[in-house]
């Protein structure tokens, strides 16, 4: 049998490929699925049937027959039908009585020989070799009546769709955009041969533009990021660098590297592609990505003199974005929420521009570039719902549907309070501007999930660099202790309260305390068997008990069971907090010891997905450190917010974000990296996200069928 590494390395060692043309279709082959190492070579137009036929007669040393080009006669399919094709992976090429040729794959199969000989007779069986994926492209050409475009595709777009924000200028004629061509125009761009690096995250968009270029007669060298585009720079000249105008490095190690470079080539820039087309049709996931991408750039054309409007819109969906992960919302609420913020600005700027238009918002998309775009964005407003959530946008609540009243209360929002940003919002004045509105028209528990929200991104901003939070355990501290309460909370520390047992684990596991400070006994809790049961749990985090009681036996019961310190409540403040104070102080500077610091949280108070969204609209590098209840422990970085590394137990790359997505309990950890791992995840941040929600979407549907069968 041919392996694929059997595969490659005959293209390889015969230079059908080179090694870098072959990590990159094995790099799309990790983030494609039910595709194998011929389909991706194909794919990416680097053999052809008769490439990979040449490899099959080598390992076989066997001739190669081109079946797909060649057809199958109707006679002999009624001896070869369809069930034994498949299972042989084996088709006739011609036959009388003396001879019966054969092409298959899988020559050497022992059942393949045994049920072809049975099906010859007295007939002489003659082999012959193709790839398996030619073989199944002929089995769905000529006996499923498929049609098969799998090479030399023609890739159509809209008129005058440009790859490149410039123009190429050939000697002795006219200037020729940038734009994708047919077949039939190819070859008169006298440009081909000239050198482009493409640097793209996203594989599926990087695959196509690069598909794109290729076909116009450029030589494409697609990268990740940055740092293989400088190792492809060190090893041949290039005429342009073509990247995304968001996708930057912070330290900016490209420019500092082309900065010493004598030949000095083009930064050019490319927008999202909205729908390219490969001759396939779109899934629904893809389709939505299409349409949303569209959306955005008919905004920016619309709104190009007012930048304002753009960034307004953007921040919207960053916040719809957050709330819908909050809440729960299902993948394709989330998308129907996504799409309605973008819609809604385009009909209030078409209808300033056009007093015309008509109602209908998706009648002002373009052309699309698919078939039947018109019937296609009707499925698309049907499917979500799109008109009914536009339509009840500022309605009263009990009016309006979930999507629309997110929709109200964000534009609030970023209309009121959040106009100059969230660094000054406090919990008493975003209440202050709610109480403003009238009755009924903004969703009071929303705006509650809002303010958490908010208070997550400035925790993780740095804004408001809490220095951690003290559990009090002790019904009349706050009354008795005062003055002690206000200097915690004047120096910077969160303080929490609980009463009992079970609210003290609850409020330790919802967030990082720094220190528990705790009362000897009272009504229904006993602080001794509390702290020992904590300290088995938790040896290093710092127990005081904090008392009026004096008696030796408790002071000596309570050091016994682990307690850090015991202090008496005659003590002086100046004394109760410069001791509570050094113990936390050590016990943070014992922590640091493993840890770069950053920003800390509760995975049941900010969610993994929550925390990742937050950081990818900061556009900064970033390493998240997750352990669960388990003590499992998983990494994420994040280089400019998009996610390019990713571990989580045995688990690596897009898999590892879809488990920890499933986190529930736990902490996390954020902090600056040092240096940046090599990136083994391709797909944008959005998308993997999406793609998240859907799975977990699927998981909970599957246990509500199990559990209702």
């Amino acid at each position: 049998m041919l392996t694929d590494e059997l595969l490659a390395e005959f293209l390889v060692k015969n230079q059908v490929i080179s090694d870098k043309s072959l990590r990159n279709a094995k790099e799309r082959l990790k983030n494609v699925e039910n595709e194998n190492l011929e389909e991706s070579l194909i794919f990416l137009g680097l053999v052809d049937y008769a490439k990979l036929g040449a490899a099959y007669a080598s390992h076989y040393e066997l001739p190669y027959y081109p079946v797909f080009h060649q057809g199958i006669g109707d006679s002999l399919k009624e001896n070869f039908p369809l069930t034994l094709v498949k299972m042989l992976l084996s088709l006739p090429a011609g036959s009388n009585e003396k001879q019966l040729a054969i092409v298959s794959c899988q020559p050497d199969n022992k059942v393949c020989k045994s049920k072809i000989s049975q099906l010859a007779k007295d007939a002489r069986v003659v082999w012959r070799v193709a790839s398996r994926t030619e073989i199944n492209d002929a089995i769905s050409k000529y006996y499923l009546n498929k049609l098969v475009k799998r090479e030399h595709r023609d890739i159509e777009l809209p008129a005058g769709f440009k790859i490149i924000d410039f123009e190429i200028k050939d000697k002795g004629s006219k200037t020729n955009p940038g734009v994708s061509r047919t077949r039939a125009s190819r070859g008169q761009n006298k440009a081909a041969g000239k050198r482009i690096i493409l640097i793209e995250p996203d594989h599926s968009v990087r695959n196509a533009i690069s598909t794109l270029l290729t076909l116009e007669g450029y030589r494409v060298a697609a990268v990740v990021d940055e740092n293989e585009a400088i190792r492809e720079l060190s090893q041949e000249d290039v005429v342009y660098i073509l990247k995304r105008r968001v996708f930057h490095s912070q330290a900016r190690h490209l420019e500092s590297f082309l900065g010493k470079q004598k030949s000095q080539p083009e930064i050019r820039y490319f927008g999202n592609l909205g729908g390219i087309l490969l001759g396939e049709e779109l899934s629904p996931e893809e389709l939505f990505r299409n349409y949303l991408t569209t959306v955005k750039l008919l905004l920016k054309s619309l709104a190009k003199n007012d930048q304002e409007v753009i960034k307004t819109c953007h921040l919207t969906a960053h916040y719809a974005r957050l709330l819908a992960t909050s809440l729960g919302l299902k993948r394709k609420s989330q998308e129907a929420l996504l799409l309605a913020v973008y819609l809604k600005e385009i009909g209030l700027y078409s209808d300033q521009m056009n007093e015309t238009s008509d109602n209908n918002i998706l009648s002002l998309i373009p052309v699309l570039p698919y078939e039947k775009s018109v019937t296609s964005l009707k499925e698309i407003e049907d499917s979500f719902g799109l008109s009914e959530i536009i339509s009840k946008i500022n309605q009263p609540v009990a009016q309006a549907p979930l999507e629309a009243r997110i929709i109200t209360l964000l534009l609030w929002f970023i209309n009121g309070p959040g106009a100059n940003g969230i660094k000054d919002i406090t919990t008493v004045n975003f209440h202050q501007h709610i109480n403003k509105e009238p009755e009924g028209m903004i969703d009071y528990p929303l705006a509650e999930e809002l303010l958490q929200i908010i208070n997550h991104e400035q925790h993780l901003s740095g804004m408001t660099k809490a220095n951690g939070t003290i559990l009090i355990i002790d019904p009349a501290f706050e009354r008795d202790q005062s003055d002690l309460y206000d200097r915690f909370i004047k120096e910077n520390y969160e303080v929490s309260f609980a009463l009992t047992n079970d609210q003290a684990l609850a409020r330790i596991e919802q967030q990082q305390t720094i220190l528990i400070v705790s009362e000897i006994a009272h009504e229904n809790y006993n602080g001794v068997s509390f702290c020992e049961s904590i300290k088995k749990q938790n040896p290093t985090l710092p127990f005081v008990f904090f008392s009026s009681e004096n008696q030796e036996d408790l002071i000596s019961d309570a050091l016994i069971a682990g307690a850090d310190d015991f202090i008496s409540k005659e003590s002086s403040d100046q004394v109760v907090f410069l001791k509570l104070n050094r113990l936390i102080q050590h016990n943070q500077r014992s922590s640091r010891k493993n840890s770069d610091g950053g920003v800390s949280g509760s995975l049941q108070e900010m969610g993994f997905m929550e925390t990742v969204q937050i950081l990818a609209n900061r556009e900064k590098d970033a390493l998240i450190k997750i352990t669960d209840q388990n003590h499992n422990q998983a990494e994420v970085y994040l280089h400019a917010g998009e996610i390019i590394y990713a571990s989580c137990q045995e688990l690596e790359g897009e898999n590892a974000i879809y488990k920890l997505l499933s986190w529930e309990d736990g902490f996390f950890q954020v902090d600056t990296p040092k240096k940046l791992p090599e990136r083994n995840v391709f797909g944008s941040t959005e998308a993997i996200m999406l793609e998240g929600c859907r799975l977990l979407d699927e998981e909970s549907r599957d246990l509500n069928e199990a559990m209702n069968e």
